[in-house]
């Protein structure tokens, strides 16, 4: 009955649509160079100045703004800088759709009467389905890039793992000017793109590259943040260089080099700093926090041949080249909680890890646009990417029976217990420790391409389409370890180093082929087919060195081992060959994909339905001599994912959408395995046989809106996943000895969802005031598995010996007490935000909360009510001769946490004064200092329905930076230093919203 009502909706809304007569206005923007004018104001006015509608012109300086009913009006065409233009129209029946033709503006200053217009910059503007940010509007301190001025926008969040969201959903691809840039990596545009060169940011759901072509909206967008320059950089080459240094040898070097043209671009930049890529304002986490030392360099451009995306011969070439190196000095501290059973039992682990690591890559991407004709487009993508790494850490952990920390005046349980005079307490809840060493070398090779034609067959959306793409992988990883281990409950050590080589080679090509029929007006039948392929090898070997016999001479001397890292002969390395944990496979991968979608799409309603069915054939050849294991397995599955996706405009400023998607997911082949690895003597592994299929279920309902008169906007957005027979990790931990067995287990009962409410405004009568509110709830229903048992290890010395016999294994699980363990947490998020601005001061206070419920069921010690929350003030202040100040002030506050020492106050201020001089102000000195106070610490807290865990790890945050920043422009064979006059981009008064054009024009009226 459901169905039928939906479907019967949809068809009414099509047989509207027939009948339905459309009144507009169509034409073109030009100015006095016959150049496209885009983002040009469009209003339509009735005869008493009331506004019917607005928009803004697109890349080609084209519009169309529509009308509810014929009648008389007036349109009125404005763009900063150049004379506003007015135009008397008439719709009638007869003549529905008014054809302006070419306007052109000139140059000049907007006068009424004797009164210069200015006014306040709209922070936000909806145009259709894409959110304009004004760049203008916003105040960054001097010489900032775009990190800055992102981070102010509302509805944008910068997370700490630097994941950028917008509305809640993730950005996929940074574009500038509506193109590729450097393949969507956000880190080179933040950091980069001066904020100066910016005019506006639009934010919006991108097309797939498949509806660009065919024209067919198949509901796959993504979205993206695309950065708009001022226009006048066009025809110009242009340059920025910042040198730093600051305290403690802090430095931060960038060189960014661009050309812009309207049909090409040329960008090239180098950058090295040791502050993480830490910008001023910047409060992100990199690389898990830790000491990195960057050095970057690329270059990216595009080109077309001047001809629109669907004109015969149109060609568009791009491309960018990535070079990457990285040090990090890290240092981990962790201590958990883990939960063992009903009641108050837990174990409990603390960790120290202190690691070096070193990563270069590089990477280069083509791309190649061609339309042979107006009916036919060739996409084709090449790529090449090349890494290498090397890695050394060492590190200090300890199992204990009881909470380390109850200790008086125990502040570090691993200092203590690995120090010769250590608190005689620790050794009776001590379960074991472990003193080890890593060292590691990994390099990777791929390579993969692309090629996508479709032929549109008519103008209706009939159209064919063959995609092929394919791929090969080699890498190869080499990993040394030492590690020494005690076991308090008898007294007895195990000492190990070990060695394994692990190379890989993958392979894979796809084929598919599209076609879609249109049935009615507006619905269409999509069908595709794709046939994949896909090949994978990887071989472990696992060398137990300290078996080797020293006394013999066969490796290093009596006494000592030679240094990690350092290798025997290959003949003597066969002699102590892991034979229980090397392993041999192959994977065989032949899946074939039936998608059939219906979909509907007008102006105001995009709808699809659809299934994919997906026949699937695996077959293993795997090998694992040391446990009698040598296999073919030959899997046949068929999986179906039904998808659902509906999207209604309610006007072109207020749309409501929703999304389903089912999806299933197999077990790993060699999950299914009755193996097992104990390589590592605390942590052992073993596959389980009876593993089922998961299915996941997803819905999104979101509605989005905007009111160009308040310059309001709001977002609205509800999530549920649900996921049925979840693979999750059951761990068994022995008591005795601190070893925990894992084997994966499917699980019911793991859901979450999420709510989330966006809105921000303008207040007052130029909308000097703005506040904004962002709010978010969440509720994760988590199930898990917590297990312990005793196998007596003080009596029976045998348990130290590995075991290949997965009988063995299977029999700790069937001894062991299991039982599910179910936390509940509610999660409650706040952030408000209120500021005022004028032409040279602008102020903002800003407020945040974050609130954590979480309850299990068989854990009460492991309940938890958190707060996070800070508040603060950020200022800037302009003046016109060239001096800037910027601060911020907040304080972070944490409540509720177990350990005492996470439950703090910090105080974080941070404070910029710039001054920039020579012609243009093409120079500018700035000096930064981060976190005044020093009271900014780099601490976590995770809970899940298994454990709980607080962590800390080295980061810089209290430092100053001197800066020198020089901005050079190269015009037409002569040079510009400094066209755009620093800080004055973000004058309030040099950019209109549409409303106060209305206003200003109800004025003249």
């Amino acid at each position: 009955m459901k169905k039928t009502a939906i479907l019967f909706i949809l068809m009414y809304c099509a047989v509207l649509d027939l009948v339905a007569q459309q009144y507009g206005v169509k034409g073109n923007v030009l100015n006095n160079r016959r150049q496209a004018v885009e983002f040009a104001s469009v209003v339509l006015l009735r005869p008493d100045s009331s506004a019917i509608s607005g928009v803004m012109t697109d890349e080609q300086g084209q519009f169309f703004i529509k009308a509810n009913s014929p009648g008389d009006f007036i349109l009125k065409v404005s763009f900063v800088g150049f004379d506003t233009r007015f135009k008397q129209i008439r719709l009638t029946e007869a003549q529905p759709i008014y054809h302006m033709g070419t306007i052109k503006l000139s140059h000049g200053s907007t006068v009424l009467g004797t009164a210069t217009v200015t006014a306040t910059a709209a922070k936000v503007e909806q145009v259709e389905d894409t959110t304009m940010f004004n760049a203008s509007a916003y105040r960054v301190p001097e010489g900032s890039t775009l990190e800055a001025l992102v981070k102010q926008l509302p509805g944008v969040e910068i997370e700490e793992d630097g994941t950028i969201t917008w509305n809640g959903k993730q950005i996929k691809e940074f574009l500038v000017n509506g193109k590729d840039f450097f393949k969507g990596q956000a880190d080179i545009a933040l950091q980069n793109l001066p904020s100066d060169w910016v005019s506006r940011i639009k934010a919006y759901e991108k097309k797939s590259e498949y509806a660009e072509q065919t024209g067919i909206d198949d509901g796959e967008d993504f979205p993206v943040l695309d950065i708009v320059t001022k226009r006048e950089l066009n025809q110009t080459i242009i340059a920025r260089s910042d040198f730093s240094y600051g305290t403690n040898d802090r430095y931060f070097e960038k060189l960014f080099v661009t050309r812009f043209t309207d049909h090409s671009r040329v960008s090239a930049y180098g950058s090295m700093n040791n502050v993480s890529d830490k910008s001023f304002g910047g409060k992100r986490k990199r690389n898990g926090g830790g000491l990195a030392t960057r050095k970057n360099a690329g270059s990216d451009f595009f080109w077309n041949n001047k001809k629109g995306k669907r004109e015969a011969g149109r060609v568009e070439v791009g491309g960018n080249i990535n070079f990457n190196h990285v040090d990090n000095e890290g240092i981990t501290k962790t201590e958990s909680e883990q939960y063992l059973k009903s009641g108050e039992k837990s174990s409990y682990r603390s960790v120290v890890n202190q690691n070096h690591s070193s990563n270069t890559s590089f990477d280069t991407h083509f791309r190649l646009d061609w339309n042979p004709d107006t009916m036919t487009s060739v996409q084709f993508r090449p790529s090449f990417s090349h890494s290498e790494g090397k890695s050394y850490g060492e590190s200090m952990a300890a199992t204990f029976s009881d909470d380390p920390f109850a200790i008086d005046g125990m502040m570090s349980p691993l200092d203590s217990l690995f120090s010769e005079f250590h608190t005689s307490f620790l050794d009776s809840i001590a379960v074991n420790r472990n003193h080890r060493l890593s060292k590691g070398k990994r390099e990777n090779n791929s390579v993969n391409a692309s090629l996508n034609v479709v032929r549109r067959l008519n103008t209706k959306g009939r159209n064919v389409s063959l995609n092929l793409s394919g791929g090969y992988n080699r890498g190869e990883n080499n990993n040394f370890s030492i590690s020494d281990i005690v076991y308090y409950h008898n007294h007895r050590g195990k000492y190990m180093n070990q060695y394994s080589h692990v190379p890989t080679k993958r392979w894979n090509y796809r084929v598919q082929l599209g076609y879609v029929e249109p049935i009615v007006k507006n619905w269409f039948a999509d069908f595709r087919y794709a046939f994949n392929s896909r090949y994978n090898e990887s071989e472990r070997s696992r060398f137990n060195l300290d078996e080797l016999d020293r006394e013999e001479g066969l490796w290093g001397d009596s006494l000592n081992y030679p240094e990690i890292g350092t290798l025997p002969d290959y003949d003597v390395m066969q002699q102590v060959r892991d034979s229980i944990n090397s392993q041999y496979a192959t994977y065989r991968y032949y899946d074939h994909s039936f998608n059939l979608n219906i979909r509907y799409n007008t102006r105001d309603i995009r709808f699809v339905a659809g299934v994919n069915v997906n026949p699937e054939r695996t077959k293993m050849a795997y090998e694992r001599p040391g446990q009698q294991l040598d296999t073919l397995v030959v899997r046949k599955i068929c999986k179906i994912t039904p998808q659902l996706n509906f999207r209604y405009f309610i006007s072109r400023r207020n749309s409501l959408e929703f999304r389903y998607l089912g999806r299933s997911s197999e077990p790993n082949m060699t999950d299914l395995l009755a193996v097992v690895d104990n390589s590592h003597p605390l942590n052992v592994t073993m596959g389980n046989p009876g593993l089922k299929p998961s299915w996941n279920n997803r819905f999104d309902l979101g509605y989005r809106g905007y009111r160009v008169e308040h310059q309001q906007n709001i977002a609205l957005g509800f999530n549920f996943t649900q996921t049925k027979n979840a693979v999750s990790h059951l761990a068994v931990y022995d008591e005795s000895t601190g070893v925990r067995y894992h084997r994966p287990e499917n699980i019911d009962g793991n859901w979450n969802m999420r709510a989330n409410f966006l809105f921000n405004t303008g207040l007052g009568e130029k909308n000097n005031f703005t506040f904004s509110t962002n709010t978010n709830l969440l509720f994760n229903h988590a199930v898990g598995c917590i297990s312990s048992f005793s196998s007596g290890a003080e009596r029976h010395e045998d348990v130290f010996v590995p075991s290949s016999d997965y009988g063995y294994y299977e029999n700790i699980f069937a001894s062991a007490d299991v039982q599910k363990n179910t936390t509940k947490t509610l999660g409650i998020r706040e952030k408000l935000k209120l500021g005022y601005r004028k032409n040279w001061f602008e102020m903002e206070s800003f407020g945040a909360f974050s609130y954590n419920h979480s309850r299990a069921d068989k854990r009460r010690k492991g309940n938890r009510d958190t707060w996070n929350y800070y508040y603060g003030l950020n200022a800037n202040l302009d003046f016109d001769f060239g001096l800037s100040f910027s601060s911020d002030i907040r304080v972070n506050s944490r409540r509720g946490y177990p350990n005492a020492n996470m439950n703090t106050d910090e105080w974080l201020w941070n404070a910029q004064v710039s001054y920039s001089f020579l012609k243009k102000k093409s120079a500018t000195v700035s000096l930064q200092l981060f976190d005044i106070l020093k009271q900014q610490s780099n601490v976590s807290h995770a809970v899940s329905a298994t454990h709980s865990s607080d962590s800390w790890n080295n980061d810089i945050h209290s430092y100053g930076m001197l800066h020198f920043i020089y901005k050079f422009r190269y015009i037409g064979g002569k040079k510009s230093k400094g066209k755009h006059k620093g800080g004055k981009h973000r004058r309030a008064d040099k950019s209109r919203s549409v409303i106060d054009e209305v206003n200003e024009m109800s004025d003249e009226m």
